[in-house]
């Protein structure tokens, strides 16, 4: 039987049903940390929240600092590409109708160069996961120290000589 309301499909199941957010712990036993989930938002700094997972405890440190740059980066400066494709085909009989639907959907985020250097990591715990190590990184970046980087267009100036060559009133 198949039922269309997610709420009755015991695949769509909420999977902190009746779990505080806050007492989410990992495999190993580990908690996660509190402020994982409630950092601080301020007009000045930009947050980022992110964690690392390796063998290697320093690459696990790696990781979740990498992640919570790219999390602030993106908070900061992105551009959205986007494309979506749909077919729809019908063989129009009534009898035995047969509908062949396709849609795909490609998107990309691109954060052009960004001076993170003066990002202040405000707190990290790293704990063990069985075998691994995780690290959790809270990062803030100062937004009034940061400005966009310009988007320059380029500009064919071939055509604009082709255009001074051509004109009678500029010599």
């Amino acid at each position: 039987m198949l039922g269309a309301c997610s709420s009755m499909n015991p695949l769509n199941k909420n999977i902190n049903k009746g779990v505080k957010v806050d007492d989410v712990t990992l495999r190993g036993g580990s908690e996660v940390p509190d402020w994982f989930f409630d950092y601080p938002k301020d007009k000045n700094w930009v947050y980022g929240v992110a964690t690392g997972q390796s063998e290697d405890m320093q690459f696990a440190i790696d990781k979740g600092i990498h992640s919570a740059k790219v999390m602030i980066a993106d908070k900061l400066q992105n551009y959205i590409n986007g494309d979506m494709k749909s077919y729809i085909e019908d063989s129009g009989s009534v009898v035995n109708g047969a509908t062949v639907q396709n849609t795909q959907k490609l998107s990309q985020a691109v954060i052009d160069e960004l001076d993170m250097g003066s990002y202040i990591i405000v707190n990290k715990v790293v704990v063990n996961e069985g075998p691994h190590y995780r690290s959790f990184i809270l990062m803030k970046f100062d937004r009034r120290d940061w400005y966009p980087t310009p988007r320059v267009a380029k500009v064919d100036t071939s055509i604009i000589d082709e255009a001074f060559a051509q004109s009678e009133i500029i010599e």
